[in-house]
């Protein structure tokens, strides 16, 4: 499963894209973003 985000009503939801349709079962709003870790990892540049 993977963590999205409503973009209508902020719920958290969790999905597989494959399989299920990318909707919000809150709202029905069809516009999710993906969720994003809270601290990036850094990447050292050579």
């Amino acid at each position: 499963m993977t963590g999205y985000v409503c973009v209508n009503c902020e719920e958290e939801v969790d999905i597989e894209p494959i399989d299920e349709k990318v909707i919000c079962p809150k709202c029905s709003h069809r516009v999710l973003f993906k969720k994003r870790p809270e601290t990036p990892s850094k990447v050292e540049a050579v």
